[in-house]
């Protein structure tokens, strides 16, 4: 048992610097047998321990990737787009969203970066420049975090994976970087959007306010739509309770896209997508709440399962993807 551990530590530790040296590995890495699965890169200073357990858990091997870059823009020295390119909210400017929106994935780093990676979980966090929607729109986000490196890097990864069809698991962020990708429409602020159609959004439903003290996740329930989905299938019924969720944004239609919606969630009126899948990929699931919170609270810190997401099915996400990820990297040696 301490062999196999240690032999695995070591394939890990020799796939990582590989890839950071910029050598070029075989293109389907499984170490051990496992999938090797990308969390997408962040900050430079991100902690993923907890993801990187959760898919262990699910049978697979984590790595963290590195920034996706493009030689349209300048980046300062810790990888952050240089000020000239960005607008004063930090969107990226128009002439550049224009560029990364080619999806050039020879103007990138998005195929080293990628080099031994069989799946991705594309995780949640800032909003993303409206300059990058397919109807490029002026930022409106209450002065809410931008981060332009970031959504460089998250919109050509999520371009590259629809590109190769490398399977995908996509929350919050992630899920609505999907659809900017596929041309949605989007929502840049839910409370804006629906007061401007004669709608009250209860903003306390999808996102705790700022300000509020032990600010955490809200919690609600999931509607999952009678579909053929990989969504319905993971959870088999009609409904996922209490599911963590922490977002003002959203994507408001998938009509013209590749995309079909799996879930809502509707209150007082309004509905709000909560997934999307890609049928024609091999697996692009994204969802709009987070899984991962509930599995990082109940299995890695241990605290009361009944205050959360059922963890089986939060589980069963992860499992789904390194499934379909070992699969595809199978069927690729053949």
């Amino acid at each position: 048992m301490q062999f196999k551990k240690l032999e695995k530590m070591l394939a890990v530790s020799a796939l990582s610097l590989g890839l950071s040296l910029g050598f070029m590995v075989d293109a389907h890495a499984m170490v051990g047998g496992k999938p090797v699965i990308g969390i997408s890169w962040k900050i430079n200073t991100q902690d993923y321990a907890a993801f990187k357990r959760i898919i262990e858990l699910a049978g697979g091997v984590p790595v963290e990737l590195g920034q996706i870059k493009s030689q349209s823009v300048a980046y300062d020295k810790d990888g952050a787009v240089a000020p000239a390119d960005l607008e004063p909210s930090g969107m990226l400017k128009h002439k550049y969203a224009v560029k990364i929106k080619d999806k050039n994935f020879a103007k990138t780093n998005v195929t080293e970066v990628m080099q031994g990676v069989d799946g991705v979980f594309g995780t949640g966090g800032e909003d993303i420049s409206p300059s990058l929607y397919k109807d490029e729109e002026k930022e409106l986000n209450h002065n809410e975090t931008i981060n332009a490196a970031r959504d460089i890097s998250d919109y050509t990864l999520q371009a590259y994976c629809l590109a190769k069809d490398i399977p995908t698991l996509d929350v919050c962020r992630s899920e609505q970087m999907l659809g900017v990708v596929s041309g949605a429409k989007m929502i840049q602020d839910m409370t804006d959007y629906y007061a401007g159609k004669d709608k009250v959004y209860e903003g306390t439903f999808h996102r705790m306010p700022p300000g509020v003290p032990n600010r955490t996740y809200a919690r609600h329930d999931v509607h999952i739509l009678p579909v053929n989905s990989y969504l319905r299938a993971i959870v088999g019924s009609d409904e996922l309770k209490n599911v963590s969720s922490w977002h003002h944004q959203a994507i408001e239609s998938i009509a013209g896209t590749d995309l079909v919606q799996t879930a809502e969630t509707t209150y007082k009126g309004v509905s709000i997508i909560e997934g999307v899948e890609n049928p024609h990929k091999t697996f692009m699931v994204a969802l709009q709440f987070h899984p991962e919170n509930d599995l990082k609270q109940v299995l890695i810190n241990k605290k009361d399962p009944k205050d959360f997401c059922d963890t089986k099915i939060s589980l069963d996400f992860f499992k789904a993807l390194v499934k379909a990820a070992k699969d595809k990297a199978l069927q690729a040696t053949k």
